[in-house]
């Protein structure tokens, strides 16, 4: 009886602890993602990367890194360059996505939560 009883309870809380951990993995996720994308954007020398390699970089990194158990949602990326990047202009690199949950209907889609997670890297073009 004590079992039928709390064992709702502890699963619950056992798909809580794993959401969030996903959940702190994949901002990790998009943090690489961006600051690697960044990192190869301000480098090369004379001849830089264009915006759209550059968020296609980071697309590649989040496709494959991502844990994305039944989710429906993409990962989007805003690369934001000078027209002419050169010595001291910024580069910004932000990455987002829309966590949506490991489990169908998961600890978070029964608190009708969707956490949208942003990582954003600004480095200067040397």
């Amino acid at each position: 009886m004590e079992l039928a009883l709390l064992l709702p309870w502890l699963l619950l809380m056992v798909d809580g602890i794993a959401e969030f951990g996903v959940l702190m993995y994949n901002q990790s996720v998009l943090t690489s993602a961006s600051s690697m994308a960044a990192r190869a954007g301000i480098g090369g020398g004379a001849s830089k990367l264009s915006p759209a390699v550059i968020g296609q970089l980071a697309l590649d990194y989040c496709n494959a890194n991502l844990l994305l158990a039944a989710s429906t949602s993409v990962p989007s990326v805003a690369v934001v360059q000078a027209s002419e990047p050169s010595f001291q202009l910024p580069l910004q690199v932000t990455v987002r996505y829309t966590y949506e949950g490991l489990i169908v209907g998961g600890f978070l889609a029964a608190l009708q939560v969707r956490p949208t997670m942003e990582a954003t890297t600004v480095m200067y073009n040397e």
